[in-house]
């Protein structure tokens, strides 16, 4: 049985190991092995311990726990760029719940969140272009290709990115 919550403080380590897994399963082609391997966990724990512990009104991170274990999460920006509105920062699902619906999940919760704020502003996230799994996803899920990038994360060399964008929360609520 799982179980949705809002992600509190104590929250930051689990969220920052399941990143970094993420990353490491998903993106060993993408991002450099040495970023991987000796500095990605040490950025995520820095960053998830400061997003979780001085949160801001226009965020959110929402987590899925199994067995008392977070297993998954996403993170939600409000109005985040003036043009594309609502920024998906984050979803991570943890290998053991991969490809069980986990990720609809945490899209809906998002996706009522924003709606019960600024239902009208679009939703976007990046996605590496590799990543033709979450790609295939997010466009069964209603969301379209509207451009396409580089990464600027650290380790990524530049790698290609997907903006994912949906036009409102609601259209993104009418497909999970």
């Amino acid at each position: 049985m799982i179980t949705i919550r809002q992600a509190i403080t104590e929250d930051a380590d689990q969220i920052a190991a399941i990143h970094t897994a993420g990353w490491r399963e998903t993106y060993h082609n993408v991002m450099t092995p040495e970023y991987l391997e000796q500095e990605a966990l040490a950025e995520r724990l820095t960053h998830w311990r400061g997003a979780l512990s001085d949160p801001t009104e226009d965020q959110a991170v929402f987590v899925v726990e199994t067995a008392n274990t977070v297993a998954g999460f996403i993170c939600v920006k409000l109005h985040y760029d003036p043009l594309h509105g609502h920024y998906i920062d984050s979803l991570h699902i943890s290998a053991a719940l991969r490809g069980q619906g986990t990720g609809k999940i945490l899209l809906r919760v998002a996706a009522e969140w924003l709606s019960h704020r600024e239902p009208q502003l679009p939703v976007w996230l990046w996605v590496f272009e590799e990543n033709t799994r979450a790609t295939a996803l997010y466009h069964r899920l209603g969301g379209s290709t509207v451009e396409t990038s580089v990464s600027d994360l650290p380790g990524s060399d530049n790698a290609p990115v997907l903006r994912i964008r949906w036009p409102n929360a609601e259209a993104l609520l009418n497909h999970v």
